[in-house]
């Protein structure tokens, strides 16, 4: 048997205030708060950039990011409470944040969310992020910007998503206790697996515009679908939490270490 039990808050644009639409008698009576992290990682890294690689270097061929937005319209988090009564049967527990909220990747103090969590043990956390293209208004969904060092020229280059984009990231085994009073759970953004499989001689050849790359749908657009593809993969994760009294945080990885 199945209980669900689902929280519905509400983000209007640009306000840090959040609203419950609904409220339900779970027995919580802990004082956990989440909060959502999307972390970006790598800014310069080496070409070319092999799908699964997980640190960067910079190289002969290069790409160093130093801006990345991303317009996120939703963030949804799913969990499974097991029953403190049978250990067996699972209360799901779903929370939805709306935006839109333009956000930079880059800005590691920034988070999305304020909710309670209930104490106990999760069988999986499940986040979920989507950009909507009429949410973006006339700025792109996600976009990078930043300097290709290639072997003949140095030249800016910037990535513009203007259409829908969604991506996840799941843990297991997930341990909540009374003595936690903030949990944060981030995904993982490898900036350099973004441009995994793109040749760097495909860059070195690409079309500028006014002297800059442009990777967009009508820009490059062998490059921009290779780099869309990596966007949308299922993303990594790893949650951290302080308790009562203590200063210092503590960090958790997935069991499943895949990026896929």
């Amino acid at each position: 048997m199945r209980r669900e039990i689902v929280f519905t808050f509400l983000l209007a644009l640009l306000s840090v205030g959040f609203f419950s639409c609904e409220k339900s008698d779970s027995g919580n009576s802990g004082s956990t708060t989440l909060g959502v992290k999307i972390e970006a990682i790598n800014q310069s890294f080496s070409l070319p950039v092999s799908s699964g690689t997980k640190s960067a270097a910079i190289g002969s061929e290069s790409i160093t990011w130093d801006s990345v937005h991303l317009v996120v319209s939703t963030l949804k988090f799913e969990a499974e409470l097991k029953s403190r009564v049978s250990h067996e049967d699972s209360i799901e527990i779903s929370y939805k944040w709306t935006g839109p909220e333009l956000i930079n990747l880059l800005d590691s103090n920034l988070s999305l969310g304020s909710f309670i969590l209930q104490p106990g043990f999760y069988d999986e956390i499940e986040l979920k992020v989507s950009g909507d293209k009429e949410d973006a208004g006339d700025n792109p969904v996600f976009y990078l910007e930043g300097t290709y060092t290639g072997t003949n020229s140095t030249l800016p280059i910037m990535v513009k998503v203007n259409q829908d984009v969604a991506f996840k990231s799941e843990q297991e085994n997930v341990e909540i206790t009374e003595e936690s009073i903030e949990f944060f759970a981030y995904i993982q953004f490898y900036l350099d697996q973004l441009m995994a499989e793109v040749d760097p001689l495909d860059l070195e050849n690409a079309q500028l515009s006014e002297g800059i790359i442009v990777i967009s749908a009508d820009s490059n657009s062998e490059l921009y679908h290779t780099i869309l593809g990596n966007l949308v993969k299922d993303r990594h994760g790893y949650h951290k939490h302080k308790h009562h009294g203590d200063k210092h945080e503590h960090k958790d990885y997935d069991d499943d270490d895949d990026d896929d």
